[in-house]
């Protein structure tokens, strides 16, 4: 049986036909923190900037980072201040740690999630693929 079209040119209009949302893929790059140190503390610049990146409250990123740096600080205006020496590779790690904890989907690795309270639960919610898995709730 002879084919009426050759495999190439059945894939080439295939991919005529996909819509441009389809062909593209966007990656996710991972924000930096710029931080530096001065004094006796580290201040990490334009921090509400870093958590509306990764479409988180800043209060909610502020506690982690506290929590994970086990020190104090404050949040006034675009700053972001810890009481304590920190390198700027710690200050990445320990954001990239909240990245992956309750930011990038366990199943596709997307950003696009959203965390929701269930009955007293927290979740992690995918949009991309639907996923929900359980996080760790952050109390005061």
């Amino acid at each position: 049986m002879a084919w009426k079209y050759k495999y190439e040119d059945m894939l080439k209009r295939a991919y005529e036909k996909l819509p441009e949302k389809t062909k593209k893929e966007t990656r996710f790059e991972i924000p930096k923190v710029d931080s530096e140190v001065q004094g006796n503390r580290t201040i990490v610049k334009f921090f509400p900037s870093l958590a509306r990146k990764i479409n988180r409250k800043p209060e909610h990123l502020m506690k982690f980072l506290l929590r994970e740096l086990a020190t104090t600080g404050k949040t006034p205006g675009k700053n972001a201040i810890f009481m304590g020496k920190f390198s700027r590779e710690l200050m990445q790690h320990k954001f990239e740690k909240y990245l992956r904890e309750f930011v990038l989907c366990d199943q596709c690795k997307k950003p696009d999630t959203a965390l929701k309270k269930e009955k007293g639960l927290s979740f992690k919610i995918c949009e991309a693929c639907g996923a929900k898995s359980s996080v760790r709730s952050l109390k005061k």
